[in-house]
């Protein structure tokens, strides 16, 4: 891999830090900014589900959005818009202005991500499996950081707003390494806007995703997928100090989490590489991730958090690039990557952004956290259902 690539997948790996931290550092802190804004559990679950929900209604305008500002520019705009999101939360005094920040870092990670997904396809072709693996590093490198220092931050800082607005700092880090990206390659930044190839010529196009049965199946697929991480993310910590751990202990499961799962997002893609077929390594992922969510869904003892952790850390962090490499294996170009990625993004994000809400207003219900847990048991069974019907990977030339 020459200087240039290395280059870009530098720039792509510090953007994908920025793209979880507004949403994974709520969950270490869920139950203080509950007391401290005076929010019920379904409320708080918002700050969740609203950025979920954004990356599914505004993922569908990274075409348009891509076409009119070009590929590049339009990463480096989002990065600014969340790291702008980050930045609010330092003021937020009021649940209506933390509720704000969530808006608006959704609709930046949401265009960013599609975008992201076809710019690694027209730049790294056979290479883009391993690049997807190490961008869901960087994306879980994010989340493990938010998880572990939040509640640091808090107490060093004296407030949890100044925790949750530290996270600028990445967005600032992913600005510096994407500049480098803008002033590289400006007309590469034109050809992909506009679809054409490194000779100027058209790329010729897959069919459309929203006419194929596979691209719902994918869109079906990451909705439940979404729906378990980002409800699992936000419930985690406080479902083990239900189970008797402290603030600061519930923390540490969470982290462990997020590191179990970022190794596992890397080594899972390198080692699906060798195959041809998909199919196992997603039925896998998923079985592990229905296995993990019955263990916090059972009354088992304290312990039980840790086994959790690590069926959860290995099947989630497993199907998020799986799912990603998917869309990858059914197109030619950059354009039509970043098509099939906005359509499974877009549409699967809008179901599971209901997930957390349902969850939350389950353990307001009932006062615990079992029933919600059993919520996600039902949703990954229909996950392994789904995987066993995504079928052996296409071929596609590489041009």
């Amino acid at each position: 891999m020459g200087k240039a690539l290395w280059l870009l997948v530098i720039a792509v790996f510090v953007v994908s830090l920025d793209l979880r931290p507004p949403i994974t550092s709520i969950g270490p802190l869920v139950l203080t900014i509950q007391r401290s804004l005076h929010m019920n559990a379904a409320e708080v679950s918002l700050l969740t589900s609203i950025p979920v929900f954004c990356m599914g209604v505004f993922a569908p305008l990274t075409g348009g959005v891509g076409a009119r500002m070009g590929m590049n520019r339009a990463v480096f705009a989002c990065v600014g818009l969340v790291g702008l999101a980050t930045l609010v939360r330092f003021f937020a005094h009021a649940s209506w202005l933390l509720l704000a920040s969530a808006f608006a870092a959704g609709v930046g990670i949401a265009i960013c991500g599609p975008l992201l997904s076809g710019f690694i396809k027209h730049h790294f072709g056979r290479r883009a499996p391993a690049v997807i693996g190490l961008y869901s590093v960087g994306i879980g490198l994010g989340a493990l950081a938010s998880a572990a220092l939040s509640i640091p931050l808090a107490r060093g800082l004296g407030s949890w707003q100044a925790s949750l607005g530290m996270w600028t700092v990445l967005a600032v880090f992913g600005l510096i390494g994407w500049w480098p990206v803008l002033r590289a390659a400006p007309g590469d930044d034109e050809r992909e806007a506009s679809g054409l190839n490194a000779g100027g010529q058209l790329e010729s196009a897959s069919p459309s995703p929203w006419r194929t049965g596979r691209a719902w199946l994918l869109l079906a697929a990451f909705g439940l997928q979404s729906g378990i991480y980002y409800s699992t993310t936000t419930w985690l910590a406080p479902r083990a100090e239900e189970a008797g751990y402290s603030a600061s202990g519930a923390g540490v499961v969470l982290t462990v989490f997020a590191l179990i799962q970022m190794f596992a997002s890397l080594l899972v893609p390198m080692a699906m590489s060798r195959t041809r077929n998909r199919a196992p390594w997603l039925v896998a992922s998923a079985s592990l991730t229905l296995v993990g969510l019955v263990v916090c869904a059972l009354p088992l003892p304290a312990w039980s958090s840790w086994l959790a952790d690590a069926l959860l850390g290995v099947g989630l962090g497993g199907l998020f690039p799986i799912l990603l490499i998917l869309p990858l294996d059914e197109t030619k170009s950059g354009d039509d990557a970043s098509r099939w990625t906005a359509m499974m993004q877009g549409g699967g994000y809008i179901i599971s952004g209901f997930v957390p809400i349902l969850a939350g207003a389950i353990k307001d219900a009932t006062g615990n956290f079992a029933g919600s847990f059993w919520l996600l048991v039902a949703l990954a069974a229909g996950l392994v259902l789904c995987s066993l019907f995504l079928h052996k990977r296409p071929t596609h030339k590489e041009v």
